[in-house]
């Protein structure tokens, strides 16, 4: 009985050894399969991290193109100073290497309280990685962004400053031009005032109504009260207001100039009816200048010759000349310079005299043209106007039917 005894507890240690190495190596072999897929894991999130690394050095160059591009170009310099320190972070970061990841069951991942370490170090890893690359492409992205709101904001800066260049280019020719026409309207204001009171005087002696008299006086007062008043010379409003005003009281004054001598017209030499007369044009003055109808449609024929031989119209500074016009050339270039009042012309709307400015001095083609041409229809250089005639006016020409 002994050795059997002996044998069947030797057999049962080594069923029990048996069953305990099947228990351990079991054990061990689910360990290994934990190990590895915790490795996988820890693989996948180095990777990734990896990958953010690598192109750590493209979007550090980008991001060194836009600090580059962008210097003194941002509206807030703040994020250029941000952008480069993300990009001094990243060129650290992209030399450092990965943590190690062992293979399941070696040294370092030989047993599952390992995982937890070697998980914390790949994902700390990763995540600063990513964190870094996505910061660096925010940071570029702002950088940009500012540099293009900078762009904008200087060609809207640019277009302001054109537009305000080319309308204070436009103020200023307006204002010019506005100061042109003062100064012309200025000069004729002076003329009108200058005559009406040559008006007032001739057609109180004449015999016209004290109404007609008492309105021009009025608006020659006007007239003399613009001239007196001043504009900011640089105010195109102020001297456009000025100019405006002396042209409406100069329009004034002719007007109730022609009405006063309406009442004294009887059909002699500068007592006219002005509604018998035809407008031939505008003299230096601005005054209206009138003809005798006939005379003034045969002007208009010699014109138009005149114009298509020099292609420049043929105009009339002075035509009728009322009997106070008259009163006042006479004051103004004495006898033997002008024809005493009641005998000139001038005073019938047969006479004109055209600007010696535009050709019309003895020897000049303009002159030479009307001298020969003008008799066609009637307008002729009368003798004592003529070179050695006496009282020598290249610009003077008369109507004889």
């Amino acid at each position: 009985m002994r050795p059997l005894f002996v044998f069947l507890i030797a057999a049962a240690a080594a069923l029990v050894g048996t069953i305990v190495f099947a228990l351990v190596h079991a054990g061990n072999e689910r360990d290994l399969e934990q190990l590895t897929d915790a490795r996988a894991d820890v693989v996948q999130a180095v990777d990734e991290g990896r990958t953010a690394q690598e192109g750590l050095a493209e979007q550090i160059a980008a991001a060194e193109q836009a600090l580059a591009a962008s210097k003194g170009k941002v509206t807030d310099d703040a994020v250029r100073a941000e952008l480069a320190g993300h990009v001094a972070a990243a060129k650290k970061l992209g030399a450092i290497e990965a943590p190690p990841v062992p293979e399941a069951g070696a040294d370092g991942l030989d047993a599952p309280e390992d995982i937890g370490a070697l998980e914390a170090r790949a994902t700390e890893w990763a995540i600063t990685m990513r964190t870094t690359s996505t910061a660096l492409a925010s940071a570029t992205a702002l950088v940009q962004a500012s540099h293009l709101q900078w762009q904008e904001d200087r060609n809207d800066a640019e277009a302001k400053a054109q537009a305000a260049a080319e309308q204070a280019k436009k103020n200023a020719a307006q204002l010019k031009k506005a100061k042109t026409t003062l100064s012309s309207v200025t000069a004729q204001l002076k003329v009108s005032v200058r005559d009406s009171q040559y008006t007032l005087d001739w057609t109180k002696s004449a015999g016209a109504p004290e109404g007609v008299r008492k309105t021009l006086s009025t608006h020659r007062a006007e007239g003399q009260a613009a001239l007196a008043a001043s504009a900011n010379p640089n105010s195109l409003g102020s001297v456009t207001e000025l100019g405006q005003r002396r042209e409406a009281a100069r329009l004034a004054i002719e007007s109730a100039a022609w009405n006063a001598r309406a009442t004294v017209a009887d059909g002699s030499n500068g007592r006219l009816v002005q509604k018998k007369l035809c407008k031939v044009g505008v003299g230096p003055e601005g005054q209206n200048q009138y003809l005798r109808c006939d005379a003034a449609e045969d002007l208009k024929k010699v014109g138009a010759a005149f114009e298509a031989e020099f292609g420049k119209p043929l105009r009339v500074e002075y035509g009728y000349r009322p009997y106070d016009w008259q009163l006042q050339a006479l004051d103004e270039f004495g006898a033997g310079q002008v024809a005493e009042p009641g005998t000139s012309n001038h005073g019938w709307g047969t006479a004109v005299d055209v600007p010696v400015d535009d050709g019309f001095r003895f020897g000049q083609p303009e002159y030479e043209w009307l001298a020969a041409n003008g008799p066609k229809h009637g307008w002729v250089h009368p003798e004592w106007a003529r070179a050695g005639g006496g009282r020598e006016e290249p610009w003077h020409f008369e109507y004889t039917g």
